[in-house]
């Protein structure tokens, strides 16, 4: 329907026509445009998102309005958290000049209820960059939480074209008190993790 005033007049389309556009549409979807075509239609705030390529300590305390924590047990493999961070709302002058990779708009707006965890991510010294890391993120508020949340994503690489970089800031939007815990890959019971919380290492627990 085409807008003409207070009228409308329907436009025909051919069948040649629709199938065009549905092969846009799936080029978009999974061809080689798949990640711009992917963030044309996501752009809004998320419960996950990434910023700030090669991004540092400062700059994640200047996000997050308070200091960081340096991660005290933050290394996995292939992937290391170098600090934390947990605060009700970013800095609002720094998140507008901050690029928000996954979903571009960043997180959706703070509440009483609920908490921005920030981590800074990095490749470790000698780590390979070719090597195409993907880390999970599990949010739950004790283990065997049906509700948990699972955010899955490969922080160490550029969003818009896949080239690897040095570090990343990884934020999550989350139940206030609830767990938050990173794993390079698949969480299993009894596996290494980290604390977003803290810092600290952790063991994935049995049931989360």
């Amino acid at each position: 329907m085409v807008a003409r005033g207070r009228h409308t007049r329907r436009v025909k389309r051919s069948p040649g026509w629709l199938l065009a556009l549905a092969a846009v549409l799936l080029t978009g979807c999974i061809g080689p445009f798949a990640d711009t075509f992917d963030e044309a239609v996501q752009d809004t705030p998320a419960d996950y998102d990434e910023c700030c390529i090669d991004a540092d300590r400062t700059l994640l305390g200047r996000l997050a309005g308070t200091g960081a924590t340096v991660a005290s047990g933050g290394g996995l493999a292939g992937v290391r958290v170098d600090a934390v961070v947990t605060t009700r709302r970013f800095d609002d002058a720094v998140e507008k000049d901050v690029s928000w990779g996954k979903d571009g708009d960043g997180l959706i707006a703070p509440d009483d209820t609920h908490d921005y965890v920030l981590a800074l991510v990095a490749r470790p010294a000698g780590a390979d960059p070719k090597v195409w890391i993907t880390t999970v993120v599990t949010v739950f508020a004790e283990p065997g939480d049906a509700g948990r949340a699972v955010y899955e994503s490969s922080p160490l690489v550029d969003p818009q074209n896949g080239d690897p970089v040095r570090s990343m800031i990884i934020a999550v939007r989350v139940p206030e008190g609830h767990t938050v815990l990173l794993t390079a890959g698949d969480p299993r019971p009894g596996g290494p993790a980290v604390d977003l919380r803290t810092g600290r290492a952790a063991k994935f627990p049995a049931g989360a």
